[in-house]
């Protein structure tokens, strides 16, 4: 099954294996409504956690061709900072992935990068529910208008079950 990077408007990227990205969006609202938000398949899933005293897992690592492809995709301003760091690097400046290891400079450069990613991201407009009632319930309980339309199009297939039609069409009034 395809694992999906979707990044929010507020900086967060959530993470899942859906079958396809309308899955994808659906299974996140969970956490939040990702609708609109940015989506792509990542090449590959690879992380490392850890389990503490209490049971609860941390995220240890995540594996470099995912953090490439998660910055890349979800974060490019982060990356284009972090390009320059390298470049500090080269020129014998410091480990860019060793935060201890940063100039105030370069960790200035990455705080800066960090701060304009979280205003960077905006949703596109999607289709709203097919109803005015789906409309409602997006607005109070904001639920993707796919889970909505779902449920919208089951509710009309049983109130249409229930309707009698006629077997000549001409008697329909």
């Amino acid at each position: 099954m395809p694992v999906f990077a979707v990044r929010s408007v507020d900086g967060q990227l959530g993470i899942v294996a859906a079958r396809n990205k309308v899955d994808a969006v659906e299974r996140l609202d969970e956490f939040a409504n990702f609708e609109g938000c940015p989506i792509r398949e990542l090449p590959e899933l690879m992380l490392l956690l850890d389990m503490d005293d209490e049971g609860v897992f941390t995220l240890e690592h995540i594996g470099e061709e995912m953090t490439d492809a998660i910055r890349q995709f979800a974060y490019p301003l982060v990356e284009k900072a972090f390009d320059g760091v390298l470049d500090q690097q080269d020129a014998g400046q410091g480990d860019p992935i060793d935060p201890n290891e940063r100039t105030p400079a370069q960790k200035e450069l990455i705080r800066r990068a960090v701060e304009a990613e979280r205003d960077r991201v905006r949703r596109k407009r999607m289709a709203e529910p097919l109803t005015e009632r789906g409309r409602e319930i997006k607005r109070q309980l904001d639920l993707p208008t796919s889970l909505i339309r779902k449920q919208e199009r089951q509710v009309a297939r049983a109130v249409l079950k229930r309707q009698d039609v006629p077997k000549d069409p001409r008697k329909r009034h």
